[in-house]
């Protein structure tokens, strides 16, 4: 049974919208396209943090990516309402102690995030979510038809803790970050690749969600030192599945150190990454 399913969130969307027009680690056409509805001060509020709520894999996670992109984006309630209680409790410095220094900065990106909900609900949300809605069949079908998540669990060794993985697609991130863990089983990725790009991209993913419980005692996905290896044991797995690989070129050295180590195919994931870390330091 394929594990994997597809959804357009409405919520999700907007997060990722407001960082693509304020050009804060994304940009793009779509940026471009919806940047002039936008009051020029509010986007440069955004764009004055945006080392704070942007992400680079492997190289940088904003102090407030977690509370001002992850929680809104999880959709868990509307963004709207997530980020007038935020600017609330921030207001009232009633957010965690390690927080309180960026206290102004909460305050200032909620006050935009909160002020133009209801315009992208009413007037762009519908507009883009047909994108979405066009875009998922032909992915969901490749893996409905592979079987893949059957052959990731048995490859790794490990079964999905949840009943499915969740790919949560937007429609504003080409250029930038993406595969972003918003929730334990959900992942946010763009609309731009092939359906058989797309395949292989999510695929990695579902595998590297795998690996977060596979390599739970390490210190695998607690350190941006491990992160190329990680992302090279993933590929190691797509490989053995698929046959080859597409993407992540810079992690190709791991996949062959892999392969090399594990001729006899004995060594499990964790016996893996230990003889990668060893090989690392």
């Amino acid at each position: 049974m394929n594990k994997i399913r597809f959804v357009g969130n409405r919520d999700t969307n907007y997060v990722f919208h407001m960082l693509s027009v304020s050009r804060c680690g994304y940009d793009n056409s779509y940026g471009d396209y919806y940047a002039h509805i936008y009051p020029q001060e509010d986007l440069a509020v955004l764009k004055k943090y945006e080392k704070l709520i942007t992400v680079c894999g492997g190289e940088h996670c904003g102090a407030l990516y977690g509370i001002l992109v992850c929680e809104a984006a999880s959709a868990k309630l509307s963004a709207k309402d997530y980020y007038t209680e935020l600017l609330r409790q921030a207001t009232d410095n009633s957010i965690s102690n390690d927080l309180l220094e960026h206290s102004q900065a909460i305050c200032r990106i909620a006050e935009v995030m909160i002020r133009h909900y209801d315009y992208f609900i009413e007037n762009v949300w519908n507009i883009e979510k047909e994108k979405i809605a066009t875009y998922i069949p032909a992915v969901q079908q490749l893996f409905d038809d592979s079987g893949f998540t059957e052959k990731a669990e048995k490859a790794v060794g490990i079964k999905l803790h949840h009943d499915y993985f969740i790919a949560t697609l937007v429609t504003s991130i080409e250029n930038g970050a993406e595969a972003i863990d918003i929730t334990d089983e959900q992942d946010v990725f763009g609309i731009e690749r092939t359906p058989i790009d797309a395949f292989y991209f999510i695929a990695h993913e579902f595998i590297i969600y795998l690996l977060f419980d596979a390599l739970k005692e390490e210190n695998a996905f607690k350190e941006l030192n491990t992160w190329s290896i990680t992302e090279g044991l993933a590929e190691y797995y797509l490989k053995q599945i698929l046959g080859d690989i597409r993407f992540f070129d810079a992690q190709k050295n791991w996949v062959a150190f892999f392969e090399e180590t594990n001729q006899l195919n004995q060594l499990d994931a964790v016996e893996l990454y230990r003889q990668a870390l060893n090989a690392l330091r």
